[in-house]
């Protein structure tokens, strides 16, 4: 029999059995685990070592993310003593004494959060009272009772023992996404906080942003999500985006003075661990790209990394794509055909090859938020600084990702030297953001124009992900996802150009109405849509089913 087929044969029975090799990570020299003792007392328990090796390898939980969410019983250290006089070496472990060691020293997942009251939670806000179709008003409603479903705050004691859970304490009260998405996570807020907005909950969205606030004066940036597993990537950044949101709405100028020396402080993380230069003819740009710190497997798939990969030879190999697939985790879109060499193969995943084009949007609007917010604290010369910074990049952005004969912005390929010109909504960001001259309507036009000429705007429940068929990734046809669809629509709506103007509203429309049909069709609302055929439906593919909930679903929607 072959290896694994033997190793296949233990897990089904009760027998010791040697953990595979390729579950091994000790053997494996200049490998960057995705948190450390510097950072994660408890590195050894959530981020590498022998206890995790083996959950996985035995496949005691369908979701790889169960174990690495159970708090401990015990103090780490005590808890590794512990299963080292278990089970001496790795060829000791069977599945029954295993899933028992776990059952006696890890809480279920989950039990470190407690749920929490809403204080300024209202059941009909005026906002949405003013919604003029009573059916959708009433819809409206319902999403916003489940707001009160969504709010986490974390329990005391992960403040007091941090070092028996994976979770990150922050002290204020948050909305979770939903479903395994039980901590906080980076990107999704700027949509939850919009809807949160919409629905009157000020003081929610503060306490959001001052744990963001809280999280990068404590760790330098903000991690993909709030878990040790998340400290070397984060997620695109727009926490200085949900700070213009909620100044826009509330004018809470004392929270601009406070904290904006905070923005500074993330801004500074993508500047100097994030960047990349770039020779296009014969001139030389620096920009931004996804680039996790780590090249190891991620904890929470450490099982769908370690079985990606091992059928490679080289380590050499394996240490890359796993830090492939942590920096397209950090991108918000894992996974894409995006990322991809072959389209339609993961094994040939490259991010930290490609230069994102929204990544660089999102550092453009930025930029210009923080001239903005100085100019409104008078602190002038830190305003011009930055618009003098926003204008250079703006400049350089347009040569890097612009390309005047396909009329659009598209990713960059550094091994290639080329742009991927194939239809992803990223292209719509700098509509989003504005980074483009804003006198340039005509450009503006043109990627429009693109975009339909693709066939984006052509289906039924909304704009998919890529027109890429058949890889069975969930960033990818034919899912639609709501901040992408907001990104094009919002980008539309800001333009000039009526004709973009009446198009963003078509498209709005069409969002709406898939998302109010498929919840009557299943009582929820979901991460991701299926925007094909004539009646939408719920979305697939990934790693994981497909998560109920949700967050930035309902922000985007309110």
């Amino acid at each position: 029999m072959k290896p694994n087929v033997i190793f296949l044969a233990c897990c089904l029975s009760w027998v010791s059995c040697q953990v595979p090799d390729n579950f091994l990570m000790d053997n494996i020299t200049n490998l960057i685990p995705v948190c450390n003792r510097e950072n994660a007392p408890n590195h050894q328990i959530y981020c590498n070592g022998p206890i995790l090796e083996a959950v996985m390898a035995f496949e005691l939980y369908h979701d790889s993310k169960t174990f690495v969410d159970k708090p401990l019983k015990y103090p780490p250290q005590a808890v590794l003593d512990k299963y080292k006089d278990l089970f001496p070496t790795q060829d000791d472990v069977n599945k029954y004494d295993l899933q028992k060691f776990i059952d006696e020293n890890f809480y279920e997942a989950g039990t470190e959060m407690q749920s929490c009251q809403l204080d300024d939670w209202n059941e009909k806000p005026l906002k949405l009272m003013s919604i003029a179709d009573p059916n959708l008003r009433s819809w409206a409603f319902e999403l916003n009772l489940i707001w009160k479903s969504l709010c986490r705050e974390v329990d005391p004691i992960v403040r007091n023992e941090s070092e028996r859970f994976s979770l990150l304490y922050v002290p204020n009260r948050f909305i979770v996404p939903g479903g395994r998405f039980r901590e906080f996570y980076y990107w999704d807020s700027y949509w939850t906080i919009k809807g949160l907005l919409a629905s009157g909950m000020y003081d929610t969205v503060k306490s959001m942003l001052l744990n963001f606030i809280y999280i990068v004066e404590k760790y330098g940036f903000i991690p993909n999500g709030g878990r040790v597993y998340y400290l070397t990537r984060s997620q695109p950044p727009l926490l200085t985006g949900m700070v213009y949101e909620y100044y826009e709405a509330t004018h809470d100028i004392n929270f601009l003075i406070e904290n904006v020396g905070t923005l500074e402080k993330e801004l500074y993380f993508w500047d100097t661990h994030r960047m990349v230069d770039i020779d296009i003819d014969g001139r030389k740009y620096q920009m931004y790209q996804y680039r996790a710190d780590s090249n190891s497997p991620r904890p929470e798939s450490f099982k769908e990394d370690v079985e990606l990969t091992k059928h490679f030879t080289k380590t050499e190999r394996k240490q890359k794509t796993w830090q492939d697939l942590a920096s397209a985790a950090e991108s918000g879109w894992d996974f894409s055909s995006r990322w991809f060499r072959n389209s339609v193969d993961m094994k040939t995943i490259e991010t930290t090859n490609i230069v994102p084009v929204d990544l660089n949007s999102f550092l453009c609007w930025n930029m210009n938020i923080l001239s903005y917010f100085f100019d409104e604290i008078n602190e002038l010369e830190k305003a011009e600084e930055f618009r003098n910074r926003l204008g250079k990049f703006r400049s350089h952005f347009q040569k890097v990702f612009y390309l005047k004969n396909e009329s659009g912005w598209f990713d960059f390929n550094l091994r290639t030297g080329v742009h991927n010109i194939k239809f992803y909504p990223s292209m719509a960001s700098p509509l989003f953001t504005r980074c483009y001259h804003s006198l340039n309507h005509r450009q503006a036009e043109k990627i429009f124009d693109k975009m339909e000429e693709k066939g984006a705007f052509k289906f039924v429940g909304g704009i998919p992900t890529s027109l890429q068929e058949d890889t069975n990734q969930q960033w990818d046809f034919p899912n639609g996802w709501s901040p992408l669809n907001h990104i094009i629509i919002e980008g539309l709506r800001q333009s000039e150009s009526p004709r973009m103007q009446y198009k963003a509203f078509l498209l709005a429309q069409k969002w709406i109405l898939s998302n109010y049909r498929v919840f009557k069709k299943t009582g929820v609302m979901w991460e991701k849509y299926d925007v094909i055929g004539s009646n939408p439906n719920v979305g697939s593919g990934g790693e994981y089913t497909v998560q109920a909930g949700f967050g930035w679903t309902n922000g985007v929607v309110l």
